[in-house]
């Protein structure tokens, strides 16, 4: 979806995206329900079950694979977000102020590129801190999974604006705001 460089990619994109999201959670449900199963009592986080779960039936190979995989997993996710905010950071916050600071004659060089690798840079070291922070301070007390359904129930509030919208001609923007509002405040 977002590499389209052509309209007719969409044609693609409409049956391979959700393909794609079917594929990587195809075996959610049966590592989930085996890990209730198994641990279920314990009160064993279920962040755990997938790493869990052939470790309990000594399965060497496959814990360690799961592990480096997991650890891949994570690391690539670390540094390709971590990289996406620093740029946001950059464009967005950063690089505006100092274009509108006419002591710095920022708008009037021809070249760039060193400031903003080093606001980049900077971002990097900044997001890395602030998820440092967090594991710290909060991580330790909330698992994963719940986390995550808060987080998603609160993406969840853009849902029914967007259906409606769609689906639903005589619908407002006023009315959109106002569902988001009471939404979140639900939220």
């Amino acid at each position: 979806v977002v590499e389209n460089v052509n309209e007719s990619h969409l044609n693609k994109a409409i049956w391979l995206f959700p393909l794609y999201l079917v594929a990587i959670n195809i075996f959610v449900l049966p590592v989930a329900f085996a890990g209730m199963l198994s641990f279920g009592a314990t009160g064993l986080d279920a962040d755990m079950f997938v790493l869990t779960l052939p470790m309990a039936n000594k399965q060497v190979l496959l814990t360690l694979l799961v592990f480096i995989g997991g650890m891949s997993a994570a690391t690539g996710m670390v540094i390709v977000e971590t990289v996406a905010l620093s740029t946001m950071i950059c464009n967005d916050l950063v690089m505006p102020l100092l274009l509108h600071m006419p002591s710095l004659k920022l708008a009037q060089r021809k070249d760039l590129s060193g400031i903003l690798l080093t606001i980049r840079r900077i971002g990097i070291i900044f997001v890395l801190l602030m998820g440092y922070a967090y594991f710290h301070y909060a991580g330790e007390y909330y698992a994963l999974v719940s986390i995550g359904l808060v987080s998603f129930a609160a993406v969840a509030q853009f849902a029914p604006s967007l259906l409606i919208g769609i689906f639903w001609k005589r619908g407002t923007r006023t009315g959109a705001l106002l569902g988001l509002l009471a939404g979140f405040s639900v939220w």
